[in-house]
């Protein structure tokens, strides 16, 4: 009898064990019930902004979602952009990335090889997601990899914008742009503000800082880029020497104010300090609000020797975290986001453009001058993929930088910082 009762002991003994596996099986799975409940499910969520507006407009999103899917929470962190990247690296190599976040175009490109990233065909593929069908083709393309999806846009795009009471003060016809990269120019140096040998406010916006962005945006005019198909930095050509000498000469003339790209305070066009620029569509919504849309003209760059009037396209991307513990729901989350009505309401409201082609017509009902945007979007260029863009865009912003300040001519500025990123991009 002892014999067997210690037989069964040990039976029951094994049946616990048994049990409790399976209890943490199905605490694994994401259940919390037998009756098979979901868990309540937190994604974290990082956006690169500083902007109120557009970070009351991300949780906005995330109050919709959550109400939309009660068993997801969403935890938000915003970070500005100056810093984002730097902690985002942080994080994924300290295995704490957000399941899902914001990336930058540039930010996107020379990282996505690293197989950081989550390839979202898995998803829209499966499904059959009609939004990717909805889609601007620029708009999957730019966040396309080796076949892979690895980001959805957010676009913003670059139109040539100009203040028209800035122009009528300068005796400028309010309603006429310049119409060629020369009039850009000449332009500029007509609409200039100078007091006591120093600028109040500039004929146009180039950043003399971290401004690799305005700096293309006139290249592209050119037919010219900052590195080629086979990752040769370019921005040492003829075209563009002879292209920064002229933004150079403008800057000693005064039509130009010193600053920087990613100031937290804005560039000087968003400030009311510039007559002219490339500015980002957002930065045109804010600045819209402040002085009355009335004030900011738009329209297509001038074209360039080619014909073409190719504008600059960045953005901000979602991706997910190869990493993620909760792959679905982020999904959903991602998914959720570029619904018609939420990405229709977000973009309206911050001044991304919609990725959509069928809310071109209800974008456009809103205010005519958004017919540009789209006119825009037909003929829209960003940074190609380059796994080396980092390198790219440093040597290039010490060149722009050692032009403006007069450390070294032009083309000598140019060509060695060239010279340096083909050497470290050798060596690497």
């Amino acid at each position: 009898m002892k014999r067997l009762a210690a037989m069964i002991t040990s039976l029951l003994v094994v049946i616990a064990l048994l049990l409790s596996a399976c209890s943490g099986a199905v605490e694994q799975s994401g259940t919390d019930k037998p009756g098979g409940e979901e868990k309540a499910v937190t994604l974290k969520y990082w956006y690169p902004a500083s902007d109120e507006l557009v970070i009351a407009e991300v949780k906005s999103i995330i109050v919709k979602f959550e109400a939309a899917n009660p068993k997801i929470k969403i935890e938000l962190t915003t970070i500005p952009f100056k810093d984002y990247f730097q902690k985002l690296s942080v994080a994924y190599s300290g295995g704490i990335a957000p399941d899902v976040h914001g990336l930058g175009f540039g930010q996107l490109i020379s990282t996505v090889e690293q197989d950081k990233y989550m390839d979202l065909n898995k998803f829209i593929k499966a499904e059959q997601w009609a939004g990717s069908e909805d889609m601007f083709p620029s708009i999957l393309k730019a966040g396309e990899w080796k076949g892979g999806q690895y980001g959805i846009l957010m676009p913003e795009i670059r139109p040539l914008v100009w203040r028209k009471d800035f122009f009528t003060e300068s005796g400028l016809d309010p309603n006429k742009p310049p119409a060629t990269i020369d009039e850009i120019f000449e332009f500029a140096e007509k609409a200039k503000v100078m007091k006591d040998g120093k600028t109040t406010r500039a004929g146009i916006d180039l950043q003399t800082s971290n401004g690799e962005q305005s700096y293309l945006s006139l290249m592209l005019l050119l037919g010219q880029d900052i590195y080629d198909d086979k990752n040769n930095p370019t921005f040492d050509s003829p075209e563009s020497i002879a292209l920064v000498e002229k933004m150079v000469a403008l800057y000693k003339s005064g039509a130009i104010i010193p600053a920087n790209q990613q100031a937290l305070g804005g560039t000087p066009f968003q400030n009311s300090q510039a007559a002219l620029a490339f500015a980002s569509s957002p930065s045109l919504s804010t600045l819209q609000k402040a002085v009355g849309a009335d004030k900011i003209g738009w329209a297509l760059p001038p074209k360039g020797p080619t014909g073409k009037q190719t504008a600059l396209m960045l953005g901000t991307f979602l991706t997910m975290s190869k990493s993620s513990k909760h792959p679905e729901e982020s999904w959903k989350f991602i998914k959720f986001w570029f619904d018609k009505k939420n990405i229709y309401d977000f973009t309206l409201k911050t001044g991304f453009v919609p990725p959509l082609k069928s809310l071109k017509d209800e974008y456009v009902k809103v205010s005519p001058e958004n017919e540009i945007i789209f006119k825009v979007m037909n003929d829209t260029k960003g940074y190609a993929p380059s796994a080396d863009w980092a390198i790219h865009t440093k040597y290039l912003r010490i060149a722009l930088e050692e032009s403006f300040n007069g450390i070294r001519p032009v083309a000598e500025a140019l060509k060695d910082n060239a010279k340096k990123t083909r050497d470290e991009i050798k060596n690497k």
